[in-house]
């Protein structure tokens, strides 16, 4: 006569673990992707620090933003809400 073995897992439990698997590999690679984002905007930030640092500052700077600030007050003042 055959004894019958019982089972080593039953069905649901497994569902659930495969289930679980499919969500923990979902999310790792959206870690994945989020991580490389990170680092590519390292590089860029990092490549724009270099820039900045390496630009040469002349006396036309300051004449240049005297002119432009009366621009930029005069912006700030169309964007307020009236009351």
């Amino acid at each position: 006569m055959a004894s019958s073995t019982p089972p080593l897992a039953e069905r649901q439990d497994i569902h659930k673990s495969c289930k679980s698997l499919e969500t923990l590999l979902g999310v790792f690679n959206d870690y994945c992707e989020a991580a490389g984002a990170v680092t590519l905007l390292q590089k860029k930030l990092a490549k724009a620090l270099r820039e900045t640092a390496g630009m040469k500052v002349t006396g036309e700077v300051p004449g240049m933003y005297t002119n432009i600030l009366p621009i930029l007050v005069k912006m700030q003042v169309l964007r307020q809400p009236t009351l």
